[in-house]
């Protein structure tokens, strides 16, 4: 994977509250085990569709990417949950 620079830039308090809003939001929506059961989808799809081509490596990566991202689905609903406490 090749690394890329990202310029940072400070942002003011509205984008911070539409950031906060948006990771809120995105949980109504989808509960967090309704988020995961969609992400293995797009997962059992990905290795159907590909498996005339793709490389053993290919699909452990992936299959470590699902659970990276079903970890951070689990941290971003705790810390929704925690901002709700907040207000």
């Amino acid at each position: 994977m090749e690394n890329v620079d990202i310029e940072f830039k400070e942002l003011s308090p509205g984008e911070i509250r539409e950031m906060l809003l948006g990771i809120r939001y995105i949980f109504i929506n989808y509960p967090p085990e309704k988020l995961k059961e969609i992400i293995w989808q797009l997962y059992r799809g990905w290795v159907y569709n590909s498996a005339e081509w793709v490389q053993q490596d290919d699909i452990k990566d992936m299959l470590l990417f699902y659970d990276f991202i079903t970890h951070l689905i689990d941290d971003l609903f705790e810390y929704s949950q925690y901002l709700n406490r907040q207000e």
